[in-house]
């Protein structure tokens, strides 16, 4: 290869043909719209709307590289799933990504018309559509977040695509690929659906209300075979959750909602103010300063005193944590994408490219050290993106709503097609009914305004609620949530969520929490499930399936979800189990989803209740780790019959049994799994044993996943009973109301 020759040829497709949209409309229309309604300034709000739809962290195609060889090389992937964005963007045809992957199709691209120069079969941007430069954003794959960089240590002679698929760590791609926040954040526009969910036109997108089809775990899952454990757990994903805590990992499956960004800019006023160290003051000063944001900023106004400092913060994460405003807050989305992989990877629990040298120290997390490292450089990758937040932040306080009422169908086909208004109750006394059932049952929790004075005794209280709900102006900038948390025992709901732990002290983001936060979960709180008067019994037990099982843990809360064009928003609750999953983005298949899961809110008796629990379909296999553990475990060194092949999980079991398990306690399992096969015999006669006694090593196996479980709460579908008590009318009369958010 000649020195300073570029080694990558990116060949574009079709030309953007007349009357076609692209992003430069997109981006246009909508900045003009906001300097025209809010006063914004136009560049800032596009500038921020780039960033949003294509900034990588800097190089976070390092750490989906880094990923792709490791999972891709069959000699070091333990878990037989190939992590590579490359392989996928060749191996599943544009016209079947939205049904396999829930991933979106950017309008701004069309399908290959056959294999590349490099043998890779993806997708082709239209001649004059990039406006930007490629070396900060990468090409667009075709997927909306997922970008391709020119690999500068590609070499065009050493390059076959079959030894790549052989062995992705064999030979370097043309391409690599990076993931920006639009992967996840954005969708259909619930006003304007598309007509073909493969082919949407810009019109038919929206920045900021997430994408409820986008099924994450089949992102890498897509090519398993439905009997491998790992395709099961990735495949029971609900569509239209993320999660985040996968790679620096908790062990606890927890999938929640992609939250949609309405009414930033009013949200702010709901700031709660929460204590942080001086060291955390400290360096959000500096990074305020190095920014350009004032220390009052409304995102994260610093206060109290030297020795007790204290931030004025909105809540981002389902359980609140993130609690050190929204610069931290949206940098970490960041650094949870892959930026400045190098430190995030050294502060997981388990290093999967040394995972001998975790298990040496026992498993350990450590913070990603903002603080004293990353906030210190300028040029970091951290403070780098940094310095695009604020005008992000511009941009996403642009957005109010999507009112059903303007909502257009995505097929005008005859005289039965409904549009949104035609869905919306006009009757007035209706409309009455179900304001009263809101501010009776709702508003406490879910409006971002409330009477001032808010009288203390709770007739008057009552009143006053709805007084204030009948209002013609009580929509109006309401961010519908008071943004506050309420602890699991209170809401009722799966706590796998609130249990997470990579916000405490000590694990990966604990430098990014508030003392405030962390003093919140330092308690405990024993998990319940509920009888169908909706009374707290102990927690529901696979095995013998019966409520017999008790937990306790620390602390978990949730912060009150927006529910701003909740019409558009179904399933509901934060990790989408309540109501039917649908992959119709119509208006009519809108509607009708939210219809199901208010139906099943409201009228918990018509929820799944155990059958909403995560099992495996199938009878699968697990990957095998063991081989691993035999080498570093003296005491299992001498059963060299130990066959992992053999360990099969029967068809029907509870995935979060065998997901919930930390790496420290792998040990105990599989010497349970040993002890019920041998049932008192020898050592020496554990390989007559395994095959005859293999139903009752799986069984103490499972029992001891079940002892050592970091959440052992499998119902998904619980809890949040307020309004359960209301009559059928008042609850239909709310549900009618609510269609008007």
């Amino acid at each position: 290869m000649a020195s300073g020759k570029d080694p990558v040829d990116y060949t574009f497709g079709r030309p953007v043909q007349a009357g076609e949209h692209t992003y430069d409309w997109y981006r246009k229309t909508h900045a003009d719209e906001a300097a025209k309604r809010f006063g914004m300034d136009p560049k800032a709000v596009g500038d921020g709307m780039d960033t949003w739809h294509w900034w990588t962290g800097v190089d976070n195609s390092g750490f989906w590289a880094k990923l792709a060889s490791l999972t891709g090389n069959p000699h070091q992937d333990l878990l037989g799933v190939k992590v590579d964005f490359l392989r996928m963007l060749t191996s599943v045809p544009r016209s079947k990504r939205f049904e396999v992957l829930g991933t979106l199709n950017d309008p701004d691209t069309v399908a290959a018309d056959g294999p590349d120069q490099y043998g890779l079969t993806i997708d082709r941007m239209k001649a004059g559509s990039l406006t930007w430069d490629p070396e900060v954003f990468g090409y667009s794959s075709g997927v909306i977040g997922l970008q391709l960089y020119k690999n500068k240590a590609f070499e065009p002679t050493k390059w076959s695509l079959k030894k790549y698929l052989a062995d992705a760590s064999s030979v370097q791609p043309p391409y690599r690929v990076g993931m920006s926040c639009a992967l996840c954040h954005i969708g259909f526009n619930p006003d304007h659906p598309p007509k073909n969910s493969s082919e949407p036109a810009w019109d038919n997108l929206a920045s900021n209300p997430g994408n409820q089809y986008f099924r994450e775990g089949m992102l890498f899952g897509y090519n398993l075979p439905r009997t491998s454990f790992i395709w099961q757990y990735l495949a029971h994903q609900e569509p239209g959750t993320s999660e985040t805590s996968r790679f620096p990992s908790d062990y606890i499956n927890n999938p929640v909602e992609i939250y949609p960004l309405y009414r930033v800019l009013p949200r702010l006023k709901e700031a709660s103010v929460e204590r942080i160290t001086p060291a955390q003051r400290d360096m959000l000063h500096a990074m305020y300063r190095q920014v350009g944001l004032p220390d009052n900023f409304a995102g994260g106004a610093l206060g109290g005193t030297a020795a007790r400092p204290t931030i004025k913060t909105p809540h981002v994460l389902a359980d609140g944590a993130d609690s050190l405003g929204l610069l931290i807050a949206s940098c970490r989305v960041y650094v949870n994408e892959g930026s400045d992989f190098q430190g995030w990877i050294q502060t997981w629990p388990l290093d999967p490219w040394d995972p001998v040298a975790s298990i040496r120290r026992k498993f350990a997390t450590r913070e990603f050290d903002i603080v004293g490292k990353y906030s210190r450089d300028p040029n970091s990758f951290w403070m780098q993106t940094a310095k695009r937040m604020p005008n992000m932040a511009t941009f996403l306080m642009s957005y109010d709503s999507y009112p059903l009422a303007d909502a257009v169908e995505s097929v005008q086909s005859g005289p039965a097609t409904k549009n949104g208004k035609d869905y919306l109750t006009t009757d007035p006394s209706v409309l009455r009914r179900g304001k009263i059932a809101f501010a009776d049952s709702c508003a406490a929790c879910h409006s971002g305004k409330a009477p001032n004075p808010l009288p203390t005794d709770a007739a008057a209280r009552r009143n006053a609620w709805r007084e204030f709900v009948l209002r013609d102006d009580f929509l109006k900038d309401n961010v519908l949530s008071d943004d506050r948390r309420y602890p699991v025992s209170e809401l009722g709901t799966n706590a796998a969520r609130g249990l997470l732990t990579n916000s405490m002290a000590g694990s990966t983001f604990g430098q990014m929490s508030s003392l405030t936060f962390k003093q919140l979960k330092a308690g405990k709180m024993q998990l319940h499930d509920y009888d169908p008067s909706g009374r707290p019994v102990n927690l529901y037990n696979p095995l013998t399936g019966k409520y017999d099982n008790t937990f306790t843990g620390n602390a978990a809360y949730y912060r009150t979800s927006t529910l701003v064009s909740i019409w558009s928003h179904g399933p509901l609750l934060h990790n989408r189990s309540v109501g039917a999953v649908t992959l119709d983005p119509s208006v009519a298949g809108q509607v009708a989803c939210y219809q199901d899961g208010m139906s099943k809110l409201l009228w918990p008796e018509r929820r799944l209740g155990v059958r909403s629990i995560k099992v495996t379909t199938e009878e699968s296999t697990l990957p095998d780790v063991f081989a691993l553990m035999k080498r570093q475990l003296p005491e299992f060194a001498n059963l060299p019959a130990l066959d992992v092949s053999l360990l099969t999980v029967p068809k029907g079991t509870s995935i979060n049994l065998i997901m919930n398990v930390h790496p420290r306690n792998v040990k105990s399992v599989l010497q349970a799994y040993v002890n019920g096969v041998l049932q008192g015999q020898p050592r020496s006669q554990f390989a007559r044993l395994q095959r005859t006694n293999m139903d009752k090593g799986r069984r103490a196996m499972l029992a001891r996943l079940l002892a050592v479980s970091t959440c052992p709460d499998f119902i998904e579908d619980k809890g949040h009973y307020y309004g359960r008590h209301l009559s059928d009318g008042d609850k239909q009369a709310l549900i009618a109301y609510m269609k008007t958010f």
